[in-house]
Formats: C-alpha cells, sequence, structure tokens
C-alpha cells in the first residue's frame, strides 16, 4: 500500500479498521498476553480488549505502544504518521494541526510519540564514512545598524558559539547516524564513531579538526583541509555538508526553532527519513510495526528520561 495518504484515509477510516490492522502486524492471528508472554488470554466482547487469564489483567492491542493512553481517533493517527513519512523535509505541528483537525497541542504530542517509534536501535556503517559536526540554534550576531564594517563584528556561526553542536556520520550512498553532542571532545568523537562505525572496514574522511587526529590510530583515516578546497579526489565531506543544508532548511522552513532539550526527536525523524530516501518496499508498514511494538519515550508531554539516552543506543549495547 505505500503511505499514500488518499490510500490510508479510505482503509483506515474507523477504529475498528485501524485495530484490526494492528493486531495483524502485532500477533498475526495468536494474541500474546504482555505481561506473561502466552497465549493464555480471552476476548472481552464487544470490546478491544483481552483478559490475561495467567495474571487476571486486561490489556490491547495498543498496550506499551505509541497509541497507548491516547484519546485521539486511531485515524487520525494513521494520517499523521502517512503525512509525516511522506514530509521528506519535516513537517510542523501547525501544519498537521490544520491537515487532520486537532488542537495544536495534540499535533505536537502525537508527532513526537511518532518519532519515539523512529529510533534506529542497529545501524552499522561501512567502506567510505564521512564524519562531521554542524550547529544548531540561535542567530548570528548582526553588526550596529551605523557600524562601518560587518567584517570588524563578531558574527561567527558555529564553533565557539553558544549553538548545539550535533554530530553525524554517514556512509556515501548509505545510511547516516547523528547525535546531539555535548562537548566537540576527542573522546566523545571517538565514542561515537567506535560505537556506529566497524572501523576494521572503513575509511573515515573528516576535517581538519584537532579533535578528530587520533582517529588514526583506530581506523583509517583521511582529512581534508577547507582552507585550501572542499575536495581531492575521494577525500571530501560534501555528503554529510549536504546532509547538514537539509537538516537546517527543515528547521529555518518548518520548525523555526526547535529547543535543545527535543531537538534529538527531529533528528531521529531527520535520520530515520534520509535512510529510506531510496526504499522501495512499503513504508507505513513498516513503521507500523514499529508503532506496535514498546516505545515509551514520553509521559505527560515530557521525555521519560534523559533524551539523549532514549535517542541514541550504542550499537553494541544492542542485539541486532
Amino acid at each position: 500500500m505505500g503511505n499514500n495518504i488518499s490510500t490510508i484515509s479510505k482503509t483506515y477510516s474507523t477504529r475498528t479498521q485501524c485495530i484490526a490492522y494492528l493486531e495483524k502486524l502485532r500477533w498475526n492471528g495468536k494474541v500474546i498476553s504482555p505481561f506473561t508472554g502466552t497465549d493464555n488470554v480471552t476476548k472481552r466482547k464487544g470490546t478491544i480488549y483481552y483478559h490475561c487469564n495467567d495474571t487476571n489483567k486486561d490489556f490491547s492491542v495498543l498496550h506499551g505502544t505509541i497509541f497507548e493512553g491516547s484519546k485521539y481517533p486511531l485515524p487520525k493517527w494513521f494520517l499523521m504518521i502517512g503525512l509525516i513519512l511522506n514530509a521528506k523535509k519535516g513537517i510542523a505541528a501547525k501544519e498537521l494541526q490544520r491537515n487532520v483537525g486537532s488542537t495544536y497541542k495534540t499535533a505536537w504530542y502525537v508527532a513526537m510519540r511518532i518519532r519515539c517509534a523512529m529510533i534506529d536501535d542497529c545501524i552499522e556503517l561501512n567502506n567510505i564514512v564521512e564524519m562531521d559536526e554542524a550547529y544548531v540554534g540561535g542567530k548570528k550576531r548582526k553588526a550596529p545598524s551605523n557600524h562601518p564594517s560587518i567584517s570588524s563584528v563578531n558574527t561567527k556561526r558555529g564553533r565557539g558559539t553558544s549553538k548545539t553542536p550535533i554530530v553525524g556520520i554517514v556512509e556515501r550512498n548509505g545510511n547516516v547516524v547523528l547525535k546531539v553532542i555535548e562537548k566537540l571532545t576527542t573522546n566523545n568523537l571517538m565514542s561515537f564513531l567506535k560505537a556506529n562505525v566497524n572501523t576494521n572496514t572503513s575509511i573515515v574522511m573528516t576535517d581538519k579538526l584537532p579533535a578528530y587526529k587520533k582517529f588514526e590510530e583506530v581506523v583509517q583515516h583521511l582529512t581534508i583541509d577547507h582552507g585550501k578546497g572542499y575536495a581531492k579526489g575521494i577525500v571530501h565531506v560534501n555528503t554529510i555538508e549536504g546532509f547538514w543544508s537539509i537538516v537546517k532548511n527543515s528547521i529555518k522552513g518548518n520548525y523555526v526553532a526547535i529547543s535543545r532539550k527535543y531537538l534529538p526527536f527531529y533528528l531521529v525523524q531527520a535520520q530515520y527519513i534520509y535512510n529510506r530516501r531510496d526504499a522501495k518496499h512499503d513504508l507505513f508498514k513498516e513503521f507500523m510495526l514499529r508503532a506496535v511494538s514498546e516505545q515509551k519515550c514520553l509521559t505527560y508531554y515530557q521525555p521519560k528520561k534523559a533524551v539523549t539516552k532514549i535517542v541514541y543506543r550504542a550499537k553494541k549495547k544492542v542485539k541486532c
């Protein structure tokens, strides 16, 4: 089916249709209790609930998912998911509000829950990869209106400012991984590299930032001096810099401003969409399979724990 909005609207126009689809994805005909992992359950007639006979508790297919506890109609949830999946450069909660019909607060919260289901646990990059940092938030300083020369005023953008640093690694013709990083230290960058790149099979391209210098101790490492040019044969970081332009234009054009607290969630979305840019499979189905797995990132509009711990999980700590 894909994530065609018209098809989603027609196929899942009622709560019953949505529940049936989610049950098929999650259980495929054999209902399993989330409390015991067994099928010793009884259907509650006339409802979406099942009774776990071992624990004497009721549950539904929504238990432990991004849909749990939400009073927002499931057909509109499905529409919002389709809109976000189709928005290659992001979509603001205000636009979701207009397209689906909701309050702004509901559109924002539903969108944030959807991003929870976009978190990728297992991404390993290989071959030629590029690593670079970027900075988001705030504005560059402007010269006073009566100042004769803007060049003599501090208009720095990026390093040395109060902007939020983010770091990314992209495999050429492959996936990207992102992280909000507190400080651009060698240890932080090295940890991020080791968690996401197969250092035995990869060549890493970076710029001349001193914090990257020790990379050569663990991986084949080539650098490009931007003071002399932006590419020298295969040595460049143009792929990741092109991705940064997508992220920054998305923030500027759709969200205007994003708080540092919730920035990681928006990076999750940018990463998820980019990594499926050439996908030929059913993206809607793939996402919904994730959506019916347990996703508990937010409670009462607030992250359940430190955002960086929610959205960034080191590959080596997860069984793929």
